[in-house]
């Protein structure tokens, strides 16, 4: 008898971008979902996204791309380090009626908790990361640890270089293109990660 193992994926966007980083390749969110939920057994897919200009069209393109992609996207507008552990720790314990196994991309050691809390209901956790970016207590109450370094071949994004979107309007030749703000040069390492 096949047994059915329905799957929720909680992906911190900013520890995802801070590994990959690490690891010097850009993660693919399309084979993320792929790999770890195909269509049948996914519950969903939930995405955390800072955002570090909620005006830039840039950051609502990358959100509505991710949407498109199949992910629930949570941001919200940040200032500093981007914290997601307890909308996370919230979306992972008000959904675990609906899910066997959850694919947690993160390394907050404030989750240990919410991870012991879904073990005892008999959640299996998974826990997606690189070593030296995971707390050691995390991993402890993980069922099973997926080392990113041992995924390039399945998660890496394919095409190559970042995004570029088209310019409406060419710039005049006289005139130089402006220096990113810092708001603008965070967005754009997460759009790499795209």
């Amino acid at each position: 008898m096949i047994e059915f193992v329905k799957v929720a994926l909680f992906i911190d966007g900013s520890y995802m971008y801070n590994a990959a980083k690490r690891l010097g390749w850009n993660v693919d969110h399309r084979r993320v979902i792929a790999q770890f939920g195909p269509a049948d057994d996914l519950y969903n897919a939930f995405y955390y996204a800072p955002l570090t200009d909620p005006d830039d069209e840039r950051q609502q393109k990358f959100l509505d791309a991710l949407i498109f992609m199949g992910y629930t996207v949570r941001s919200r507008e940040v200032h500093g380090e981007p914290r997601f552990e307890a909308l996370l720790a919230t979306d992972a314990l008000t959904t675990a009626p609906r899910w066997d196994r959850a694919i947690v991309a993160t390394g907050a050691s404030e989750l240990a908790h919410t991870f012991s809390a879904l073990r005892a209901m008999g959640k299996e956790i998974h826990l997606l990361g690189v070593p030296e970016l995971t707390d050691l207590e995390l991993r402890n109450q993980a069922d099973r640890y997926l080392d990113l370094r041992e995924m390039r071949e399945v998660l890496e994004r394919q095409s190559g270089g970042r995004r570029v979107y088209p310019t409406i309007e060419p710039l005049p030749e006289n005139q130089e293109e402006t220096q990113p703000t810092p708001a603008r040069g965070v967005f754009d390492s997460l759009e790499d990660e795209l």
